[in-house]
């Protein structure tokens, strides 16, 4: 499905992404949002956090183009390398 698609891949990224967007909004608006509307949405972002943020998103990206342009041999090999890496 993924390699025959004729579907883009940021559009795939957008359609994976929208429900979590959602579910993250609800939450912040049932828990907080006496804070976010007091002092703002990114109140306490440090340098770590975004750098936290970026590092996340771009695994992402590199994760959906794996996924999309390599066969299972080069996913295993970039799994156990992503292991080793983070360990």
């Amino acid at each position: 499905i993924l390699k025959g698609s004729s579907t883009s891949l940021w559009i795939r990224n957008i359609q994976m992404g929208i429900p979590s967007m959602i579910i993250a909004l609800l939450t912040v608006y049932v828990q907080d949002r006496e804070t976010v509307a007091s002092k703002g949405f990114f109140v306490g972002y440090s340098r770590t956090v975004w750098t936290v943020i970026v590092v996340q998103a771009v695994g992402g990206l590199i994760v959906a183009v794996v996924v999309k342009y390599a066969d299972n041999v080069l996913k295993t090999f970039a799994s156990s390398f992503g292991i080793v890496i983070s360990c």
